[in-house]
Formats: C-alpha cells, sequence, structure tokens
C-alpha cells in the first residue's frame, strides 16, 4: 500500500508517528490509539490541540491530549464497577492501521482502523473506521458498523482537548439547554448563557449543538461542528490537573475538552453503521 506524499513516518518509544505537511496545514497522529496529537493551519500558523507536555508516549498508557477516541463506552459507562474495565473503552491503547491515505486538491485524507473492535465488555462483531482530513479545516470521522446477527449498543467520543492561551480568558458560545455535572452528583442544571470556565468543569451537555465556538478575550478563535452526536462535553479539571499523573499542575489553564459525544446509547441493527463526526475550523 502507497502512502500520500504529503505524509511522513516515525517512529520514537515504539510509537509510529504520521506526520502530514500539506499546502493547508500540518499535523500529527500516532498510530497508537489512531490519535490526533497536532493540528496547525497555515493560514494563522498556530496549534489549535492541546498535548500535556508529561503525555506518555511509548504505549503504556493511553496519550494525555490531543484527540483521543473514546469507544464503546464513554467514561466508566460500561455496566461494571469503575475499574473493572479501561475507562473510554479500548481503542485508544492500542495500535491501528492505516487502511488507506491519499492527496486532494484540498488537503490530506487518511482512514484508519483499530487492531480490533471486540473485547470484555464488548462482544459484537463491527468494523470501526476513523477518517481524517487535514486541510484548511480538521475533520475528524469515526464510523461504527455492525457486522453481526444481533443489535448492540454502545457510546462514543471524540475527546479533544483545545489549546487555550489562558482559560481565564475563554467563553463557549452556541451551547443551550440543561447539562448533567458530574461534580455534584450528576444534577441536571441549566446551561449559562455567558459561559467560562472558573472551576473544575465535567458536563454532559443534552442539547447537542451543532457548533460551538471558543473564543478568547472575546475573539473567535476555533470553531467547532458536530454531527452524529447526541451530548457536547465540556471539561477541565482545574486544580485537580495536579492529581493527574501525566498533566502539568498548570494545564489546565491552557486547555479546554469540548467533545462531540454520544453519551445516551447509539443502537445499530446487523448492517446498520453509524458516524460520529468532528470539524475543527480556525477562526
Amino acid at each position: 500500500m502507497s502512502i500520500a506524499s504529503s505524509i511522513n513516518m516515525d517512529e520514537s518509544s515504539g510509537i509510529t508517528y504520521l506526520n502530514i505537511d500539506n499546502d493547508f496545514a500540518q499535523a500529527k497522529i500516532s498510530l497508537y490509539g489512531g490519535h490526533v496529537l497536532s493540528y496547525i493551519p497555515k493560514s494563522d500558523a498556530t496549534e489549535r490541540l492541546w498535548l500535556s507536555p508529561h503525555a506518555v508516549k511509548n504505549g503504556d498508557k493511553p496519550i494525555r491530549g490531543g484527540v483521543p477516541v473514546c469507544w464503546p463506552w464513554f467514561s466508566d459507562d460500561h455496566g461494571r464497577a469503575k475499574g473493572d474495565l479501561p475507562a473510554h473503552g479500548f481503542l485508544r491503547s492500542q495500535v491501528w492501521k492505516i487502511v488507506s491515505s491519499q492527496d486532494t486538491p484540498e488537503g490530506t485524507e487518511l482512514n484508519m482502523s483499530p487492531s480490533y473492535t471486540r473485547a470484555d465488555g464488548f462482544e459484537y462483531d463491527c468494523d470501526v473506521t476513523l477518517t481524517v482530513f487535514v486541510g484548511a479545516t480538521l475533520t475528524l470521522s469515526l464510523q461504527t458498523v455492525n457486522k453481526g446477527l444481533v443489535p448492540f449498543t454502545f457510546n462514543t467520543a471524540l475527546h479533544t482537548y483545545f489549546q487555550v492561551a489562558n482559560i481565564a480568558d475563554v467563553q463557549l458560545d452556541g451551547l443551550i439547554g440543561d447539562y448533567k455535572d458530574k461534580n455534584d452528583n450528576w444534577a441536571v442544571k441549566t446551561t449559562p448563557p455567558d459561559y467560562r470556565i472558573e472551576k473544575e468543569t465535567d458536563r454532559i451537555h443534552l442539547d447537542p449543538a451543532k457548533q460551538v465556538v471558543i473564543k478568547e478575550n472575546t475573539k473567535p478563535f476555533t470553531r467547532i461542528n458536530s454531527s452524529g452526536h447526541d451530548s457536547i462535553v465540556v471539561w477541565n479539571p482545574w486544580q485537580g490537573a495536579a492529581s493527574i499523573s501525566d498533566m502539568d499542575a498548570f494545564g489546565y489553564k491552557h486547555m479546554i475538552c469540548v467533545e462531540s459525544a454520544c453519551t445516551q446509547n447509539i443502537s445499530l441493527a446487523p448492517d446498520e453503521q453509524h458516524t460520529l463526526t468532528q470539524i475543527i475550523h480556525p477562526v
């Protein structure tokens, strides 16, 4: 299989990386986890994804930052005791393979698939493909196809860490309706009209906004469009970052997770498919 000319491959500590450089952007992808680590549009040469400087990048644990792929469950919602199964599923801790890649007039397209999709906690026949398109925007589409004889349910998310200059200057536009607050025993609350991060935040927004804008100092910085989702998750650990081993104690000041997610059970009959898409637009 030939690799698109815009993709250069290298390896470090047993992980293979894909370095993409085209007329529109630069990006870096780890085949461990099928994990996009960096996206720098050439329109402003500014990184849009946050990667922890303490991220473990040797295959011992999922990489902290970028766009982790959560599948087939979100968080610890797998029906067993917390810790019995890996948080956010098992795709982000295995080696993926390149299915195809190509250069187009608009950018670079890459299709990847995980090594396996059946494991303890999810024993169904299905195919999963992650399509990444690197151009003037960054598009990620995660497709799940039921290849078996019985229906199944699953949850999934593109757990994107966005880089910001200072979380104190960040405002989110586009979120409305109610959210479930994990930090308050999942109490249902109303989304604030002036959405700022001022404390530890872990919220599942039940109104699946199609567009969310990250503003810094009132100016739009990154626009996030989603489809195939039923929730938007917003997360920042605040000072709790100090207790996260692969995150700097003050790393929370420079990141915010805005995740395109399915948290309310997607059901697929045999031969049905579902696609979760997130598009990251520099503004």
